[in-house]
């Protein structure tokens, strides 16, 4: 009926639905801390892809139906690389915001072997919680995660180094471009 894509939107805004009450409990517990409305919709926005990322990958369906221990595993690098090779770009593809919105939100994940370990750790879980919903556990999955979590933070440096590029064109003196590059640095003219 709905096909794949849209049975993942629709548990994606179910499982944000049953989420929004704790986003909202976490940032109003905050309300003497000053944060900027710009980062709060960005955690929500991190919140709905997190959501997002269980439902593509079958994790969500372990909140719905009793957890089956069926391991299904494929230690081989590369197996389907012919077979499927569109499978490899998708997996890039899907942890490309989780390795771009962490270091943008938090200054903790701005490194890159953070980033690359959270990668890893998400997707690790992943594959580890997908040996109890049915789905296969594969190698090549944790592999194309990682680097698209390391793609993600490519992304998210080249964003910045254009952020501050712009604002050194639109601050003509040199000093007010060194106070920028230290504002960069520090996370002050990104979302904290």
């Amino acid at each position: 009926m709905i096909g794949w894509f849209g049975s993942v939107i629709l548990s994606s805004v179910i499982l944000f639905l049953g989420a929004v009450p704790w986003l909202w409990l976490w940032q109003s517990r905050e309300i003497n801390r000053f944060s900027p409305l710009l980062y709060r919709a960005g955690v929500w926005v991190f919140c709905f892809y997190l959501m997002g990322l269980a439902a593509a990958t079958g994790v969500a369906s372990l909140l719905f139906q009793a957890p089956e221990f069926a391991p299904r595993w494929n230690g081989i690098l590369f197996v389907d690389l012919f077979l499927c090779p569109e499978q490899y770009v998708l997996n890039v593809i899907l942890f490309l915001p989780l390795g771009f919105l962490a270091p943008l939100l938090w200054s903790f994940w701005r490194r890159e072997n953070r980033v690359v370990l959270l990668g890893f750790a998400v997707s690790l879980a992943i594959e580890l919680l997908q040996m109890f919903c049915g789905r296969a556990t594969d190698v090549d999955d944790l592999l194309m995660n990682t680097i698209g979590a390391m793609f993600g933070y490519l992304l998210f440096c080249w964003c910045q180094r254009q952020l501050l590029s712009f604002y050194i064109r639109k601050q003509a003196s040199h000093s007010a471009a060194i106070a920028a590059l230290r504002q960069l640095r520090a996370g002050e003219m990104i979302f904290t």
